[in-house]
């Protein structure tokens, strides 16, 4: 069984401080892990494996700020 914690914490980061930069977008490693206990599950149900998906990077363009780089908007 997996779980998430979704806590929201206030930032220490100035709104009007930040950069526009550009990432590349990719599935995360969480998803990757799911797809795999889902097979599991499907398997010990006698049932054919999920087919995999090719994972697609995108490039995306964020804003980030200079004084928290970690905190989002």
């Amino acid at each position: 069984m997996l779980f998430t914690d979704s806590t929201h914490i206030k930032a220490n980061a100035n709104k009007r401080k930040f950069e526009s930069i550009k990432v590349e977008k990719k599935p995360s490693e969480f998803i990757d892990e799911l797809n795999e206990d889902v097979n599991k599950e499907r398997e010990k149900h006698d049932k054919k494996p999920l087919k995999p998906k090719d994972a697609k990077l995108e490039e995306k363009e964020i804003k980030q700020s200079k004084t928290d780089p970690e905190s989002g908007f």
